[in-house]
């Protein structure tokens, strides 16, 4: 991130000309130099150096090239132009960076020593400034596995920390949120969370993710129908006229430490629950939420799989929410397949307008899970039985005010207007999947759906993505189809139906 008051320029800088290059990376912080450059300065391919331009600055990492940029200049990939608007031709100037400050505090938490606050808040401000590279913060997220690992103390700083390191939001009276842990295909239950909750007068400011793994993220799905991407003072303006709002997390300077974090986590392949929990609650500390209801589904090929694990999760969940005085609940439930019918950005669109036009066809096992969800937070906020908060979220549902909400918070953020089911489009080239067995579906890999989703497209592609034709419980007979495919590509189709013949989707007794 551009910061202006970390290092001084000195004497010992030198000035470049910036180069704009058309190339992503992915990764936002590496420029690139010649080698003469590099020699005359004695700076290394790797090395991590600070520019300096316009009051800003911010660390990188180098590369050097022979021919691709010239002596004198910089070169700024896409990634880092975006992020910084420095201009072609503008002039920086460079120095060698010092080693991370908080270095020792890594090494002292791989020694499985406990971290003060002040050592944790140095660290997370190296992640966020990037003084800290990903190797850096991958040995940091390592020691979460040690045996010792965070305590719940380290735990509250580290929350602390990544919160208020980014931007914070302020509101007046109740702030309601929600979260999902995640890993259930289809389980779309936030919007109507969202739109629920803010029917009735509650505000609940809900950032989301996209998709990394999974077939669509929130994010995706509602970018299908509204743009997703704010302004923290945009969002406001959102939030103020229909106390609500489905945005993208990402956008916006919220736990900026967690990102870089969670990018990590993801290349490794692990997370420790502890760097989840932190995850979550960072984002909830900063949004200012007062009153949160966490979905922490159980079982097969999900994130958490067993009672003991869960049970430990929730109690630091508790331990969090009290240290921040946030009023919470957690819902577990066992799963062994996916929830809806809709895998992929618009069939999860359509099954959410199901649920809130209260279509005949709607799946009721998500409009069962988003109202037990809604419930659980209005029996926080006003302190009734579950049983009344059930009834007025029913009303709410039945009497289609959650439904208006829904589409008055879409058109707030430049959406469709009056959405509909018609103008939620679905991929022209299509297969049927059927059944070879006779029997009761049993349970629905919910790895492999995913995957066949994303084959197809998503979530990329909005109108690609499964269509459940059968789902858990229901009686099938041969021949009949088991789910239906959606797609805009032949070749991706193709891809699918590969993945379809390597194992059973659908297990049936």
């Amino acid at each position: 991130m551009a910061n202006t008051s970390l290092i001084k320029e000195g004497e010992d800088t030198f000035a470049l000309k910036a180069r704009h290059l058309d190339i992503k990376t992915g990764h936002p912080w590496v420029v690139i130099i010649n080698e003469i450059d590099s020699k005359t300065y004695g700076i290394h391919a790797g090395d991590e150096i600070i520019m300096f331009w316009n009051n800003h600055q911010t660390q990188v990492s180098v590369d050097l090239t022979k021919d691709l940029i010239q002596r004198g200049e910089i070169g700024l990939f896409a990634d880092i132009i975006e992020k910084l608007s420095i201009e072609e031709g503008e002039i920086i100037k460079v120095k060698l960076a010092p080693l991370a400050s908080s270095l020792p505090s890594i090494q002292k938490k791989l020694l499985n020593k406990p971290l003060t606050y002040h050592e944790i808040q140095g660290l997370i401000n190296d992640i966020v400034n990037y003084h800290l590279d990903d190797i850096q913060i991958a040995f940091f997220i390592a020691s979460a596995f040690s045996p010792n690992g965070f305590s719940n103390e380290e735990i509250y700083y580290l929350t602390k920390a990544i919160a208020e390191t980014g931007e914070m939001f302020y509101w007046d009276g109740v702030v309601a949120d929600k979260h999902s842990i995640g890993g259930v295909p289809g389980n779309r239950t936030t919007p109507i969370v969202v739109s629920l909750i803010s029917s009735l007068g509650f505000k609940i400011p809900k950032t989301s993710s996209r998709a990394i793994t999974s077939e669509a993220g929130t994010a995706d799905v509602i970018e299908a129908v509204s743009p997703v991407e704010f302004t923290s003072e945009q969002i406001k303006k959102i939030v103020n006229e229909t106390n609500g709002c489905l945005v993208w997390g990402g956008a916006l300077k919220v736990a900026p430490a967690d990102d870089r974090i969670l990018r990590v986590s993801y290349e490794l392949g692990i997370e420790p629950y502890s760097k989840m929990i932190i995850s979550i609650m960072a984002k909830k500390v900063a949004m200012g939420a007062t009153h949160l209801v966490i979905d922490m589904p159980m079982g097969p090929g999900l994130k958490i799989s067993k009672k003991e694990d869960a049970i430990k999760v929730q109690r630091i969940f508790e331990y969090l929410a009290k240290k921040f005085n946030i009023k919470i609940k957690i819902i577990n439930d066992y799963l062994l397949g996916p929830v809806g019918r809709g895998i992929g950005p618009n069939l999860e669109i359509r099954d959410i307008l199901k649920v809130l036009m209260q279509e005949e066809s709607r799946p009721l096992d998500l409009e069962t899970r988003a109202v037990r969800l809604a419930s659980a937070l209005v029996e926080l906020i006003n302190k009734v039985s579950f049983k009344e908060a059930e009834r007025i979220i029913y009303d709410q549902l039945k009497t289609g005010k959650a439904l208006a909400q829904f589409r008055k918070i879409i058109e707030a953020q430049g959406g469709i207007k009056d959405l509909s089911l018609e103008k939620v489009k679905l991929g022209e080239i299509t297969y049927e999947f059927k059944s070879k067995k006779t029997g009761i579906v049993k349970s629905i890999d919910n790895q492999m759906l995913i995957r066949i989703a994303r084959l197809l497209g998503s979530p990329i592609t909005k109108e690609a993505g499964v269509y459940l034709n059968k789902i858990l419980n229901d009686r099938v007979n041969v021949n009949d189809t088991l789910c239906t495919l959606y797609t805009t590509s032949e070749s991706r189709l193709t891809l699918a139906l590969s993945e379809l013949l390597k194992k059973d989707l659908y297990q049936i007794q």
